[in-house]
């Protein structure tokens, strides 16, 4: 049997829907599963058409003799915040449905609409959640009914098998990266020769706004021993230098993290890397610990500017400790990028203006600022579609905002003007060159100017 995994081009650096930034980061999902595969001596393949920028008639000519070819939609890095433009999708779908026998797909926007999915694809079969462990059963040859995580055509009727099991962390092989184009992975915060890991799965809190189905129930963990025996296989062997640990809460298991940064202390690699986190979950210590380790970046989600959207988005924190942990992190010296939403259901234009203004107050690195987006799955798309003041902006089964007091164009134009505020200051300008870091700011004043024109 063979069997190739398609990463989809998404054609757009920054997509017009959503103002999402296309990125080219490893899909470390794929990787798990081809490395899964491998195991179970089936010759595999993964096709990186994002990192190659191959377009679906590329893709569907490289799929030619393959038994089965599995689609995502969303790599591990998107199953937050997936696409909300999903053609690029859809059309790599149909292109390889045209030359290949077996296509089934997968990714969050399967996991929370997968019979509409189905439909939308042709596919044979949608992968529900964590792809690692039901990929390995559908090319294992059991019947697709006795497969869990799985929604699919039995003659006309469509079946939802039970859910999968969560995926064991540190049952996880090492990731395939022989299979990937490793060399194409960067990030302009932090450079090239770049690649994700992650120590754990899943998150403790529970935003209305975030979309979290496709990590399965809980939080899960792998050891420390075996994420750094990744990390060291994928700078000996693939001359990984930069790294996002892609945690959505790495901090939160705390003494994971200071035995990691620990050990990579010790090793004195020349290795520099970001993690996400919550800004209540840092301290002096644990921040100077991680310097040392060589975290360069950290993002967290602030999302709101006043308690009470904070409150009511069930954020779970207060603005006072936002405050306290983003000036912990500027004394210890490394980078932050905060993350903005605009256009809750109850975001007047004060809170607009609050947002822009607790932004400046708290003067990340990078701030990002996006329009509230309804994922089905989550609190936030119940509470629109329940609510007769507010409204999906589109009829798509993906709705790009929410319209109520103020219409799409009026959002993206807060947006926008938020971006111009924030990063044409003087002082942060001026900050910036200071630096002297002319190489990165070139290529982020890039990324920058794609975010103002879409």
């Amino acid at each position: 049997m063979k069997v190739l995994l398609v990463n989809p081009f998404q054609v757009d650096l920054v997509q017009k829907r959503g103002r999402i930034f296309t990125r080219k980061w490893t899909p470390l999902d794929l990787a798990y599963s081809a490395a899964g595969l491998e195991q179970d001596g089936i010759e595999v393949a993964i096709l990186d058409a994002n990192a190659e920028q191959l377009g679906p008639a590329e893709v569907a000519l490289r799929a030619r003799g393959y038994d089965k070819v599995f689609i995502t939609s969303t790599s591990l890095d998107r199953w937050q915040c997936p696409h909300l433009d999903i053609q690029p999708f859809l059309k790599t779908v149909h292109a390889v449905n045209a030359v290949a026998p077996e296509v089934y797909v997968l990714g969050s926007h399967g996991t929370v609409r997968p019979e509409e999915m189905l439909q939308e694809t042709g596919a044979r079969a949608v992968v529900r959640g964590e792809p690692e462990t039901t990929v390995r059963e559908l090319c294992s040859g059991a019947p697709l009914g006795e497969i869990r995580g799985i929604t699919w055509h039995d003659g006309e009727r469509v079946v939802n098998n039970p859910d999968q099991k969560a995926v064991n962390m540190e049952s996880l092989p090492m990731p395939a990266f022989h299979l990937l184009p490793m060399q194409q992975y960067s990030y302009e915060m932090l450079g090239d020769r770049f690649t994700l890991f992650e120590m754990s799965r899943g998150c403790a809190s529970n935003c209305t706004f975030c979309l979290l189905k496709t990590y399965g129930v809980g939080v899960r963990k792998k050891s420390v021993q075996k994420l750094v025996g990744e990390v060291e296989h994928a700078i000996r062997n693939f001359g990984v230098r930069h790294a996002y640990f892609m945690d959505l809460e790495f901090t939160v298991l705390r003494k994971q993290v200071v035995e990691l940064c620990q050990i990579l202390i010790e090793k004195r690699w020349d290795f520099t890397w970001c993690c996400q986190t919550r800004l209540d979950l840092v301290d002096e210590e644990l921040l100077a610990l991680m310097k040392r380790a060589g975290c360069r970046l950290i993002h967290t989600g602030v999302e709101a500017g006043s308690e009470e959207i904070l409150q009511l988005v069930d954020k779970g924190i207060t603005l006072k400790q936002i405050e306290k942990g983003m000036k912990l992190i500027h004394q210890s010296g490394i980078e932050t990028a905060c993350f903005f939403i605009m256009g809750f259901p109850e975001s007047g234009r004060d809170e607009m203006r609050n947002i822009v203004q607790l932004a400046k107050r708290l003067n990340p690195t990078y701030a990002l600022f996006h329009v509230a987006a309804p994922y089905p799955g989550t609190k936030l798309y119940e509470q629109v579609k329940n609510d007769p003041n507010v409204r999906f902006s589109d009829g798509t089964l993906f709705p790009e905002a929410i319209e109520g007091r103020f219409s799409l164009p009026e959002l993206k134009s807060m947006t926008r003007n938020a971006y111009l505020e924030y990063y044409l200051r003087p002082s942060y300008v001026w900050a910036r060159i200071k630096k002297g870091e002319l190489r990165p700011l070139a290529s982020q004043f890039w990324l920058f100017l794609q975010f103002v024109r879409t």
